[in-house]
């Protein structure tokens, strides 16, 4: 693996730690925080984020929207499945 491949390889586990937490954080029952991150899903930031690791950011921000319904203790179960999913793409994507 090059060099070039390993800094590749970091920036996208990085994004993937960014997108998993600001999940959490929908997902958080102190309400600033839970409305903050759902401002970073309509951002300029997260639409960069999501092409980077060639997702489909509307399909991310539609799937946060309908996870902010949920009970908190639902969100706090389904947002730690997501993180679970996005790692495992992440793992076998770098491969």
């Amino acid at each position: 693996m090059t060099k070039v491949d390993t800094d590749l390889t970091l920036l996208k586990a990085l994004d993937g730690s960014i997108l998993k937490q600001a999940i959490r954080d929908v997902a958080s029952k102190d309400t600033k925080k839970s409305d903050e991150a759902l401002s970073y899903f309509i951002s300029e930031d997260f639409t960069k984020l999501c092409n980077r690791l060639g997702i489909d950011s509307r399909a991310v921000q539609r799937s946060v929207k309908e996870l902010k319904d949920y009970p908190i203790i639902s969100r706090k179960k389904l947002s730690n499945d997501i993180a679970r999913i996005i790692d495992a793409d992440l793992i076998g994507s770098s491969k």
